[in-house]
């Protein structure tokens, strides 16, 4: 029996599936290179498995602005089976090759079926989450943001997204890493106590409401942390809730919003914190003096004492436990 014949439950679907227990998605994609020399694109014959944060669709999809032909033929190349069906890309893509210019025609022509609908679903998911979640009524504050789904799902008919969400279940059991092809081979592999069957369930969604809807709930229950980044704006999967940069690079950088927005953030304690910006501006003279000088001792003693107690004083000043007063005295003592 061949491994991942679940592949082929993700074919006849979205190209997609949801696994609970590992926390991820799973996307079957066939990729389409761009061939410069030629100015040709080709469609690869062997699919792609792309395992991915929990959420990382729901986040593709709202940051997709579809009105943009490019941004949709980025969504399209990763999600190009939640769009089109498997036998219909075979279909279309029998040759394996297309001219730059026939290619682009076909996806425009994807992209003018699709557009309105794809549209019409993130103003759905904009709406619930802003209801849920970014703004709240006042008479809604002390619900949580599922309650508060639940109320909008009876209340307002408008919101199609919220009952049209159909998932099946698909469980079967795999080994836990490749096990051989014949039968004293697999036997000797689950004798290893390291080795096993293991049991997997797959969501597999209907259509793209299905499994909006279904991230949507994960959001709202806080299973994932979707959060806007303070940085490009744009929605991302947190690792935890006080995250607010995501990973992604920044507009007009080479460094993510992460590193960037880290940046500016010290920069911005500095600025409002006398006792901080006095701690670093010590800090940084001492360990200059320490590397232009290496041959002095003197300066290298200094600013390894400094460091010492002063990343000890620096985290009760930033624990609250001593007063920006009392901690400016002592680095205007040890200076």
């Amino acid at each position: 029996m061949q491994e991942n014949t679940y592949i082929q439950n993700l074919l006849n679907g979205l190209g997609l599936a949801i696994n609970e227990e590992k926390n991820n998605e799973i996307v079957v994609n066939f990729p389409f290179i761009f061939d410069k020399k030629n100015m040709q694109y080709l469609m690869s014959n062997d699919y792609k498995i792309i395992t991915q944060p929990l959420g990382t669709f729901l986040v593709d999809f709202i940051n997709s602005d579809f009105n943009i032909y490019s941004d949709f033929v980025n969504f399209f190349n990763k999600y190009s089976l939640s769009l089109i069906n498997y036998d219909k890309t075979k279909n279309i893509f029998q040759k394996n090759i297309y001219a730059n210019e026939d290619f682009n025609s076909l996806i425009k022509n994807i992209h003018a079926k699709n557009k309105n609908k794809l549209i019409a679903l993130q103003e759905q998911v904009d709406m619930i989450l802003d209801y849920c979640i970014l703004n709240p009524r006042s008479n809604a504050i002390k619900f949580t943001p599922i309650e508060r789904m639940y109320v909008l799902r009876r209340t307002d008919a408008s919101l199609p997204l919220l009952t049209s969400n159909k998932t099946s279940l698909y469980t079967f059991h795999a080994f836990s890493s490749y096990p051989g092809d014949f039968e004293d081979d697999i036997y000797n592999f689950l004798s290893q106590k390291k080795n096993k069957v293991t049991e997997v369930n797959l969501i597999l969604p209907y259509n793209i409401s299905s499994i909006l809807y279904k991230e949507i709930v994960y959001v709202l229950n806080e299973q994932i942390y979707l959060k806007i980044c303070k940085n490009c704006n744009k929605y991302y999967i947190a690792s935890n809730k006080s995250s607010d940069y995501c990973n992604n690079i920044a507009p007009n950088s080479k460094k993510t919003c992460k590193e960037i927005g880290k940046t500016t953030t010290f920069k911005n304690n500095m600025q409002n914190d006398p006792a901080l910006a006095l701690y670093y501006k010590i800090y940084n003279r001492k360990i200059r003096m320490k590397t232009r000088y290496p041959d002095i001792k003197q300066y290298a003693e200094q600013f390894d004492l400094f460091k010492q107690i002063g990343k000890v004083k620096l985290d009760k000043y930033k624990a609250g436990k001593i007063s920006s007063e009392l901690f400016i005295k002592w680095l205007n003592k040890n200076s």
